[in-house]
């Protein structure tokens, strides 16, 4: 996943792709994050959920996730998040597979 820093606010989430897998990619000032789109708890749309200081909560039932880490931080979630190395290249964000 590779976009441009403009494309994405301070404060906003979108879904990509990394190979076949769905990726959330969050923004917190010049900071970028990167974890599993999908929560662990019943498999809701992250993109669509709530972003608050670091954290990520699901739409569908509320499970909070650490942006960081990917560790469930909130019921009813219990496992964490795939995270995702995320490198800046002047302009480009790249997202890659792996823990970052």
């Amino acid at each position: 996943m590779n976009i441009r820093v403009e494309e994405l606010a301070d404060g906003a989430m979108m879904a990509g792709k990394v190979g076949d897998e769905d990726v959330l990619l969050a923004r917190r000032g010049d900071e970028f994050f990167a974890v599993s789109a999908h929560c662990t708890h019943y498999h809701g749309p992250l993109a669509e959920g709530l972003m608050i200081g670091e954290t990520v909560r699901c739409p569908w039932h509320h499970a909070c996730f650490d942006l960081r880490t990917g560790q469930a931080i909130g019921a009813p979630a219990l496992r964490a998040l795939q995270t995702y190395e995320v490198q800046r290249d002047g302009d480009v964000i790249r997202v890659s597979r792996g823990q970052a």
